[in-house]
């Protein structure tokens, strides 16, 4: 999961979609546009989750999360369709559900970031620990001070980098994912655990979420409307493929020994090379996506609220590390919490804006056709519901 947010002053205007894509792009960029916005950092916590209930349940609540985001996002789609301007989820609940709806969609993303940025600093605490040894507590200390320094002079290249990184993940997952294969045990994947039924689900909605990226590659692919759709399914599929293969690999290598981090246990069970490969790249990963939501975040405090930057640096880090000192150590019951209860409630959020743009008569049918929307909303609005009140129940 990649969250790339943008300020209230910029809702109506082209993005800059990172200055790398051009004004009008083929469909492969746009897929890639989408895929980076949607495979990130969530992965490494996903065969976790999976190892929990056994390969077998695990690669269908894959396969059914998945699907069920690709049909999120297309249905977010045809919002920014029908809408035929450049606007971001702000923008969309502003519209179509009016000044209330805009600020509470504000909270709930500034409370996002701020459970993203937890789960980062949590993260790279541990896998910091694995590789050069020392406390967990201390590494994730290290790591929030470089951070804090890097968000407050800010780096704009590093969105550049963030998106070649996110796109090369696939490219680590490929090499793990091959060179672990040999190394699988059947035994591991015959597990089935019904006990932990519901476990995945907040863990799958981090790793699956990318709604954001929706409105964005809408933007450089508009007026085409069919290109546009089949990048959102595409990227979805790519999405589901790669954390089903990367899932079965890992939990085959490492069974209930799966570490809540995977490249931890992995690189244990198949050596220096793999356990220095993997480790490193989750601190890539995990360090310049906590970068990018860190330094978006700042600036839409400095944008939005007219805050001086230092203020505005100190509450971007400074809340996710109190809550770090406070407690919340765990990174699967960090990114549980955001998925689960934080991302439940936006895209329940994203469904009343389709269905608010749908009885307003903007959904007009046009080359962007969806069928069997009142299905889809059904199922996802249950799937949701019952998500989010199980992953709120926990918390108490």
């Amino acid at each position: 999961m990649e969250y790339k947010y943008k300020s209230l002053r910029d809702e109506k205007i082209p993005p800059t979609h990172l200055g790398i894509f051009k004004k009008n792009i083929s469909m492969f960029e746009g897929v890639a546009l989408i895929v980076s916005g949607t495979i990130g950092a969530g992965v490494l916590g996903l065969p976790f989750a999976i190892a929990k209930v056994g390969v077998i349940l695990g690669v269908l609540y894959i396969v059914a999360i998945g699907s069920l985001m690709i049909g999120l996002n297309l249905l977010l789609g045809k919002v920014a369709t029908a809408t035929g301007t450049n606007m971001q989820l702000v923008g969309f609940a502003e519209k179509y559900l009016g000044t209330v709806g805009k600020w509470f969609m504000t909270g709930l993303l500034y409370f996002m970031l701020w459970g993203v940025l937890t789960v980062y600093i949590i993260g790279e605490g541990e896998v910091l620990s694995a590789i050069f040894g020392g406390s967990e507590f201390f590494w994730s200390v290290v790591f929030f001070i470089f951070a804090t320094i890097l968000i407050y002079i800010g780096m704009q290249t590093i969105k550049v980098v963030e998106l070649f990184l996110s796109l090369g993940i696939l490219g680590v997952v490929l090499i793990l994912v091959l060179t672990s294969a040999f190394h699988i045990q059947p035994i591991n994947l015959s597990e089935i655990n019904f006990a932990n039924l519901l476990l995945p689900y907040g863990i799958l909605l981090f790793a699956f979420h990318g709604t954001s990226s929706v409105p964005e590659a809408y933007s450089i692919l508009i007026n085409r409307e069919q290109t546009f759709k089949k990048s959102i399914i595409i990227a979805g599929i790519i999405s589901i493929v790669v954390y089903t293969v990367f899932a079965v690999v890992v939990v085959g290598v490492t069974g209930l020994g799966t570490s809540e981090i995977a490249t931890i246990a992995l690189g244990e069970k198949l050596g220096v090379k793999i356990f220095l490969l993997g480790n490193l790249f989750a601190v890539l990963a995990m360090g310049t996506s906590c970068l990018m939501a860190g330094i978006a975040m700042r600036d839409s405090m400095q944008w939005d609220f007219n805050l001086p930057k230092g203020v505005s640096t100190v509450l971007v880090v400074g809340v996710p590390f109190l809550i770090f000192v406070l407690g919340i150590r765990g990174f699967i019951t960090a990114i549980d919490i955001v998925g689960g209860v934080f991302m439940s409630i936006e895209m329940l959020l994203v469904l009343l804006i389709y269905w608010k743009a749908k009885q307003s008569g903007d959904l007009v049918v046009g080359k962007y056709k969806l069928h069997h929307t009142t299905l889809l909303l059904i199922l996802l609005l249950f799937a949701l519901t019952i998500g989010a009140v199980y992953s709120i129940y926990k918390l108490f």
